[in-house]
């Protein structure tokens, strides 16, 4: 090569543009757990997500065995799964969807190990409201000021948390034929549709209806969009089958790890919609249990003028009293209103309770005391004085 040819390569190389890095290639990958990880009871699945250039992660689905166990609207993405009491292989799947309309997935096969069970020690979960003499919400209270007592017997609070954690919820709407009175149904429609746009983001809603059965209209997920429009499609008609709903609310629910709530709207008794007998399969005792054993709190807005007399068909409770039951004792609570224009501000008040809790964790003694058919009693106490603290009123051990 000549001088000058040489010089004008030296020259060329010089004003070379460099390549550009190559882009970042779109993914999902499982933190935790990996591959050949070993998985039991309570795991924690973490995810770190990367969408496509300009792109943004709208959701991530989460599969075990090819059963979807949970799916993910905001970062971080993580999920608390149950894994089962037995060390065996499982297949986890995570599936990404980005807001340019790509999908992109990863998977991960945990090991087995044979002959390998839980330790029967599960970790109760109690949320819990408190308020002061003028009912506003307290938010400052430290996990020294809390007291947990299983069977009258102190326990020691293993995790604690005040601040907002997703909630899983049941929105269980009365849509018998009474609910035609007053123009009850379009305020009901219109007063659940505000609600469910109020969820935050990481929250899931079903809506269950009822009249003379429970329908699963809408299954849980995030989709506020599409269960707002199954609301607004509400027509009244039959009877009302109350108790039967709550128990299908409290059976969906039941295996969602978590904060948990059901929101039941209902202007009514459970009875046949010839007015002459019950509505429900179920009774009221079977569905507080159900309730109970799903750990699930009740929200319930009643309609009606004479809620604290009129008596349900059997005679025996008011339907203040019943509804009262229900929701206190799981932790929740019972809003009565005598027009329907009230609704609005009861959903409200419950979006705001949702919203102010404190999580109490514990591991229960090796050897509970309690009732022969597993029901152990909770109480919460905290140490500063005049103040009223809401908590479910107990559990089935398992």
């Amino acid at each position: 090569m000549t001088r000058a040819a040489a010089a004008l390569a030296l020259a060329l190389r010089a004003f070379a543009v460099s390549p550009a890095p190559p882009a970042a290639v779109p993914a999902v990958r499982f933190l935790s757990p990996g591959e050949g990880d070993a998985v039991l009871g309570r795991t924690e699945i973490a995810l770190e997500a990367s969408p496509p250039e300009g792109a943004r992660i709208l959701k991530i689905e989460i599969y075990a065995d090819d059963r979807l166990i949970a799916t993910l609207l905001d970062p971080p993405w993580s999920h608390v799964w149950d894994a089962g009491d037995t060390l065996k292989a499982r297949t986890l799947r995570a599936r990404a969807f980005a807001s340019d309309g790509t999908t992109f997935s990863h998977k991960v096969t945990t090991r087995a190990i044979a002959g390998v069970q839980r330790a029967a020690v599960t970790l109760v979960e109690v949320y819990c409201t408190v308020r002061n003499a003028q009912g506003r919400y307290v938010t400052d209270l430290r996990q020294t000021e809390f007291t947990v007592l299983e069977s009258n017997r102190p326990q020691e609070i293993a995790v604690f948390s005040a601040e907002r954690k997703p909630a899983h919820l049941a929105l269980v709407l009365d849509t018998s034929n009474s609910m035609r009175q007053d123009g009850r149904i379009e305020v009901a429609r219109e007063a659940a549709a505000g609600f469910v746009e109020a969820l935050e983001p990481g929250d899931t809603a079903a809506l269950i209806v009822f009249d003379n059965a429970p329908r699963l209209l809408v299954p849980r997920s995030g989709d506020r969009a599409g269960i707002t429009r199954a609301i607004q499609a509400l027509e009244p008609a039959g009877g009302t089958a109350l108790y039967d709903a709550l128990a299908a609310a409290a059976e969906l629910l039941r295996p969602v790890e978590g904060r948990k709530a059901i929101i039941l709207l209902s202007d009514g008794r459970d009875e046949s919609v010839d007015g002459l007998g019950p509505g429900s399969l179920r009774t009221f005792e079977e569905a507080r249990d159900a309730v109970l054993a799903s750990e699930v709190a009740v929200y319930a807005v009643a309609i009606g003028e004479k809620l604290a007399e009129e008596m349900d068909v059997t005679q025996r409770r008011t339907l203040g009293e019943i509804l009262t039951t229900l929701s206190e004792g799981s932790g929740g609570r019972a809003y009565f209103v005598k027009k329907a224009s009230q609704l609005k501000p009861s959903y409200r008040s419950i979006g705001d309770e949702l919203r102010h809790q404190y999580l109490l964790g514990y591991y229960p003694p090796a050897e509970p005391a309690g009732r022969a058919d597993g029901w152990r009693e909770i109480r919460v106490k905290v140490a500063r004085p005049r103040l009223k603290v809401a908590a479910r009123s107990g559990y089935f051990a398992r």
